[in-house]
């Protein structure tokens, strides 16, 4: 996690413990700033190595970060630790392009106007063609949050899905949404409901990452 979150953290977020049915270990990589990490730097490649490896320490299967943009330094942090490492949503891209039709799209939904070719190559998808981005950081509610530090959770829905609903009258031919940012997970629920797309983000990477690293047994009469 960003050391810079202050606003409250809402069932669905990442950051809040009750939004996963399973164990999870929360860690502040201390001195890391959304300012900072939107863009590759070698300062915050560093310290989420170093957080990574505290981790490591502690007993966790896997890492999985709460800031798409930590997706600059998956390929340093994977290669730091010796167990499984995927530091954004955005990982998902080319695993959800797969499962569409050649000519469909993917709306990647973030909280900031940052979102580059860059970033999309260091999370494994080198052609963002297929890439359609729609920003929230025009949504009167993100700048409630950005100024005061707390939204109003209907409003923040209704804004959502009016903002899927006009990409994808622009864009018939998206056929799925990644969200980047940890707000998200908490109106996926609505977005989809109004639009009819599946839907990842950043609640269902570290739910496919716990599927494979604990494995349990299967009950039953053979």
């Amino acid at each position: 996690m960003l050391d810079d979150f202050y606003w409250p953290f809402m069932p669905g977020d990442m950051t809040n413990a009750a939004t996963f049915d399973f164990a999870v270990l929360h860690h502040v990589v201390r001195g890391s700033t959304l300012a900072q990490v939107k863009q590759a730097d070698s300062k915050v490649g560093t310290q989420l190595v170093a957080a990574a490896k505290e981790l490591e320490a502690q007993g966790v299967r896997a890492i999985v970060g709460g800031c798409g943009f930590f997706g600059y330094y998956q390929a340093q942090v994977a290669a730091a630790v010796d167990v499984p490492v995927v530091l954004s949503s955005l990982e998902q891209i080319a695993w959800v392009r797969r499962m569409l039709k050649p000519n469909q799209k993917i709306a990647v939904f973030s909280d900031m106007k940052s979102l580059t070719a860059e970033l999309f190559a260091a999370c494994g998808s080198s052609d963002a063609s297929c890439i359609v981005a729609a920003h929230t950081s025009g949504l009167a509610e993100t700048a409630r949050q950005r100024e005061l530090g707390c939204i109003n959770p209907r409003r923040y829905a209704e804004q959502l899905v009016a903002l899927a609903r006009t990409h994808l009258s622009q864009h018939p031919e998206i056929g799925a949404i990644v969200a980047e940012y940890t707000e998200f997970p908490t109106f996926a629920w609505a977005v989809q409901h109004a639009v009819k797309v599946p839907i990842f983000d950043c609640t269902t990477l570290p739910r496919w990452v716990h599927s494979g690293v604990m494995r349990r047994p299967f009950p039953g009469i053979i």
